[in-house]
């Protein structure tokens, strides 16, 4: 069988670093063969790409293959995460973004349910929350089999969906996020895939910042905003311009805080707390409706 390599599938195995390749060529040239098989899924590479280079310098070397069955690409990238987090010291950014990966490949695919048990997936999800019911029994295995909490896992998911949103607006970044060689936050990382197309680019920028580039640059558009507002007269106009935004805001900090908190809408508990926060919100409008003064 021809192999072949899916980028996809190549990008989720940290590389190794030039001397452990060469460590690892060197043994196999002392071996005379290469003795792990290398998995394959339909032809493609799934677990030996670093093998598989060697091969390409050294043809006549002996290898096998060995092929696995998987029902869609999804569980082979579930599959090669979960099997990278077993076997590699990893820095922590690999470790979260293999687990977020592994988490939301799981979710594309029934895989755990065809491979290993059907009782996890099969159990009835709540009433009207089906895809959210499987979501949620996912998070609670990945998490377990990873030995982290499950709202690690959720952040993780994100983070690794920013990771990858980034890489194709700047190919080559994911490594350089993974292997530490620039540090944006956690936070600033899942935000990129969050954002509209038209935004990322902007944000891929700032992920190369440091956090004194980043205060610095704050520092000058306050200064800027603090000189237009004192050459400009303020009018109603202008201050409707603003409370447009001060409400934009608010609803995008909702937004974040619900992606966040999943549970405070799906809830029945938190979200009667949350209905009644809102009631405040609701009744100013409702004052300023009505031709009231809400002061």
């Amino acid at each position: 069988m021809e192999l072949r390599v899916d980028e996809e599938f190549s990008t989720q195995i940290p590389p190794l670093t030039d001397e452990e390749f060469e460590q690892l060529e060197e043994n196999i040239l002392s071996d005379g063969k290469i003795i792990s098989p290398i998995i394959t899924w339909n032809g493609f590479i799934v677990d030996g790409h670093n093998r598989y280079r060697i091969l390409q310098a050294h043809p006549k070397i002996p290898y096998q293959t060995m092929e696995m069955e998987f029902p869609d690409r999804y569980a082979v990238l579930a599959w090669i995460c979960h099997n990278q987090l077993g076997r590699r010291n990893l820095t922590e950014e690999q470790k979260k973004y293999l687990i977020g990966k592994q988490y939301n490949s799981e979710k594309k695919s029934d895989f755990r349910g065809n491979q290993y048990t059907s009782t996890d997936e099969s159990a009835c999800p709540p009433k009207g929350d089906k895809q959210n019911g499987r979501q949620r029994r996912t998070w609670e295995r990945v998490a377990d089999e990873n030995h982290v909490g499950k709202k690690y896992v959720y952040n993780a998911g994100r983070y690794a969906d920013g990771v990858d949103a980034a890489d194709e607006v700047e190919p080559g970044i994911r490594q350089e996020i993974l292997s530490g060689k620039i540090a944006p936050t956690a936070k600033d990382v899942s935000e990129v895939a969050d954002a509209e197309p038209e935004e990322r680019p902007e944000m891929v920028r700032r992920l190369r910042m440091t956090k004194k580039e980043k205060d610095e640059e704050l520092k000058r558009m306050r200064e800027i905003g603090e000189s237009l507002q004192t050459a400009r007269k303020v009018t109603e106009e202008s201050m409707l311009v603003s409370i447009s935004a001060l409400v934009d805001t608010m609803m995008s900090s909702c937004n974040r805080c619900f992606h966040e908190f999943p549970h405070l809408l799906d809830d029945p508990h938190y979200r009667a707390q949350l209905i009644e926060i809102m009631q405040k919100p609701k009744n100013y409008i409702m004052t300023i409706e009505t031709g009231g003064s809400p002061l």
